[in-house]
């Protein structure tokens, strides 16, 4: 992969920044590349256990599910903390961003495969944990879970207005 330097170096985030930014953020955007060799991302809710990003989805198969067995290289993207203003003179934005590129793989470890969901749940709608189990009972034989591995991590951020008290 060709790495390019941050054009703002002073707003890299620390590996450790970037894994909290991760854990905060509601939805990432897995992107990938399909047969033809057109850019296909979706957005998807996931959860992070270590150094894998989990989600969930049917296992029918379907676009995304055929482009990551196919090339199993991708990148998951997510931005918090967004808010536009303008300072100095010129409209801007605050942000945590996050890039994670990694190998994909579908999880055929039943011990995996419970964990992700569970603490997908558990992320999402903690208050109906008591439920999980049915809800795997039911739904487990149509859902596939996918892991993406991940090899390199780049967050970067900028933070909002300065204050009056400090200064230009």
């Amino acid at each position: 992969m060709t790495h390019f330097p941050l054009r703002r170096a002073e707003r890299a985030m620390s590996r450790d920044e970037a894994l909290a930014v991760l854990d905060a953020a509601e939805f990432v955007t897995v992107s990938t590349v399909d047969d033809d060799g057109m850019p296909y991302g979706v957005p998807l809710s996931f959860v992070r256990t270590g150094e894998a990003l989990y989600f969930h989805a049917t296992n029918e198969g379907g676009h995304k599910a055929a482009d990551f067995r196919r090339d199993n290289r991708v990148c998951a993207t997510t931005v918090t903390g967004v808010g536009a203003f303008f300072e100095d003179g010129d409209f801007t934005t605050s942000f945590q961003s996050v890039m994670a590129f990694g190998r994909i793989r579908e999880v055929s470890d039943m011990g995996e495969f419970k964990h992700a969901l569970v603490n997908l749940c558990m992320k999402y709608v903690p208050e109906a944990k008591h439920g999980i189990g049915k809800a795997m009972e039911l739904e487990g034989p149509h859902t596939a879970v996918w892991a993406i591995d991940i090899d390199e991590l780049s967050g970067k951020a900028r933070s909002g207005p300065r204050s009056a008290d400090e200064g230009a």
